[in-house]
């Protein structure tokens, strides 16, 4: 192997790397920001809404107690534990 195979292998492997890095990131914070969803309709003034306003909410979050995440086929979630396990 040619120092100069060796120089495009591991840029090759460094930008994969980083590549999937990315996607796990966002997977993340998909999951993360889409567990707040129910802690922020708590938080606003639902109260000071008219009865409809309410009853959405109300089904927003039941549908809040189920997070947002993206999976790996049938193997796994996108997350960065995964990751590193990766």
């Amino acid at each position: 192997m040619t120092p100069l195979n060796f120089i495009y292998s591991g840029q090759f492997a460094l930008s994969m790397f980083i590549r999937l890095l990315v996607y796990y990131w966002y997977a993340n914070e998909i999951m993360t920001e889409s567990s707040d969803v129910g802690l922020a309709l708590c938080s606003s003034r639902w109260y000071d809404q008219p009865e409809k306003v309410k009853k959405m909410l109300i089904m927003m979050l039941m549908r809040c107690n189920r997070f947002l995440c993206l999976e790996i086929g049938p193997f796994s979630t996108m997350t960065l534990a995964t990751f590193l396990g990766v």
